[in-house]
């Protein structure tokens, strides 16, 4: 009876054995094939249209390490867990990374643009507001403070944001891929940041092949600030025009920050052929996001208008007309979207 007893232990010690291979094997065989699904030369996903670039893969790359940025450099011992922004720009970057800061100045735009939404949705940060409160700042105890070189009111304070917590200026004198580059360094996630960069450069091509069936028409990136309107300018602006290959109308103002201010009377003499509209981000009700647009709707001149009477006005997200990865993003898919209808 005792032998028999070993015997029926022996025959399932056998039968568990072989069940916990089988499941090896099968687990073997499902991480082999997800890894076949992100092989190199594979074509880049488009993102979800819900939460664009979701995900929170973290890079193999060792932290300490040390950054380089406009004001010096930054040892970082360890991946820095409170992030605080005084710069809404600095936040876009980060969101894209999904990386939510636990402060940022100017976090009600995603109140004012549908695409900025999309990654402030379920996020909880704390809003400094459209001028930074240092009280609120001080609060959260953060233990990274980032900002862009554009915002050149914080970079005139960078010396008491660094006295309480290490700061960074990133350099947004370069393209938008290099600046998610160095956002990727700040917090570790290089891979994904490259994983972003290469769905951009995918919709460059989309929009550039698009924009190529248009190369004999004029185009117009505005802002409306319901008066009157802001010129996104080609020169500050090469990846709509020079990068993708679409075609400015000539003698554009260059005076300002963007591109200098015209009315509609100038706007009629520059008779472009589409126009590419966006509200004006800190002047829009977020309650009406068309309104100064709209408002041009009862204008005889705007009405007479060759874009106009073509059908080929086409309202934007309001973050393309600044330096905003995600603007940057909305802006291709509006060029493809819009000029690639047959």
């Amino acid at each position: 009876m005792l032998i028999h007893k070993r015997k029926m232990m022996l025959v399932m010690l056998l039968i568990l054995a072989f069940a916990l291979a089988a499941c090896g094997n099968n687990g073997q065989k499902t991480a082999e094939s997800n890894t076949g699904d992100t092989a190199a030369g594979t074509k880049a996903e488009e993102p979800s249209a819900e939460v664009p670039f979701a995900g929170n893969k973290q890079s193999a790359s060792q932290f300490p390490r040390t950054i380089q940025h406009v004001k010096g450099e930054l040892t970082l011992e360890n991946a820095p867990q409170k992030i605080a922004s005084v710069d809404i720009m600095a936040t876009d970057y980060l969101l894209v990374l999904d990386i939510a800061p636990v402060v940022s100045e100017g976090f009600s735009t995603k109140d004012r643009s549908p695409i900025f939404g999309q990654y402030a949705k379920g996020k909880e940060v704390v809003d400094l507001g459209g001028k930074t409160n240092l009280e609120t700042l001080l609060e959260m105890e953060p233990d990274l403070i980032v900002m862009s070189s554009t915002s050149t009111n914080k970079v005139e304070r960078f010396d008491e944001f660094n006295k309480m917590a290490d700061s960074v200026v990133i350099d947004f004198s370069l393209d938008a891929p290099s600046r998610l580059r160095k956002f990727a360094e700040l917090v570790g996630k290089e891979e994904k940041a490259e994983e972003v960069i290469a769905y951009f450069n995918q919709l460059k091509e989309e929009a550039r092949t698009v924009a190529a069936k248009h190369n004999n028409e004029t185009v117009l990136f505005l802002i409306s600030n319901g008066k009157d309107f802001t010129v996104i300018h080609p020169t500050n602006f090469p990846i709509f025009y020079e990068e993708i290959g679409l075609t400015p109308v000539p003698g554009l103002p260059e005076e300002g920050k963007i591109g200098g201010r015209i009315g509609i009377e100038a706007l009629s003499e520059f008779a472009p052929d589409h126009i590419f509209i966006a509200e004006n981000r800190r002047q829009m009700d977020p309650a009406n996001p068309q309104g100064l647009i709209n408002i041009w709707t009862e204008n005889a001149v705007w009405n007479n208008l060759e874009a106009v009477k073509n059908n080929q006005v086409y309202s934007v997200d309001t973050l393309v007309g600044d330096t905003f990865f995600l603007g940057q993003v909305a802006g291709l898919k509006a060029i493809k979207e819009h000029l690639g209808r047959e």
